[in-house]
């Protein structure tokens, strides 16, 4: 994810680089049109490296069983940890660096119609990622995501999000 100039939003850094606005999952709607798309509903970030991700339930996202379709449901999985992720590194994505999905994997346990709640949270401390970017421009991590239906779990996903300094 870069910073996209018809955000038409300005991002400010507070002190210590946590980001004051907008929040990562707004920024994450103006990056990335499909979360509007999907008509997501992407909470306000309040712990650093974790996001909540709503997908609510109507017929344009079922399958045939009249459940999320899987598409939809990874969508707002891969939201949320994107939303995590930003949460964390928002201040380099102002300055260009680069925020990239390198791998997922899905494990499905449950289907179950409802509204999609997907809850992800970075794997590591927020203040060893972000050293490991000061030091070397880079850093890798995992976002595990949990997805459910009424607190009913219905599947983990894991996403590998590589940030990167901008290039030159």
């Amino acid at each position: 994810m870069r910073p996209h100039r018809a955000a038409g939003r300005a991002t400010s850094v507070a002190p210590g680089g946590s980001m004051a606005t907008p929040d990562a999952g707004q920024l994450l709607a103006q990056l990335v049109p499909f979360v509007r798309t999907l008509d997501l509903s992407i909470a306000p970030v309040t712990t650093p490296g974790q996001a909540t991700v709503t997908l609510p339930s109507r017929p344009a996202v079922h399958n045939h069983m009249g459940t999320a379709h899987a598409g939809a449901a990874y969508t707002a999985a891969e939201s949320a940890s994107g939303a995590a992720a930003l949460s964390l590194f928002a201040d380099v994505v102002a300055k260009g660096a680069y925020v990239a999905l390198k791998s997922s994997s899905v494990t499905h346990q449950k289907a179950r119609a409802g509204d999609v709640v997907a809850h992800a949270k970075i794997d590591g401390a927020p203040a060893d990622l972000r050293a490991a970017y000061r030091e070397t421009g880079k850093v890798d991590f995992d976002a595990v995501v949990d997805l459910s239906v009424e607190g009913v779990p219905t599947a983990r996903m894991v996403f590998v999000w590589a940030v990167r300094k901008p290039r030159t």
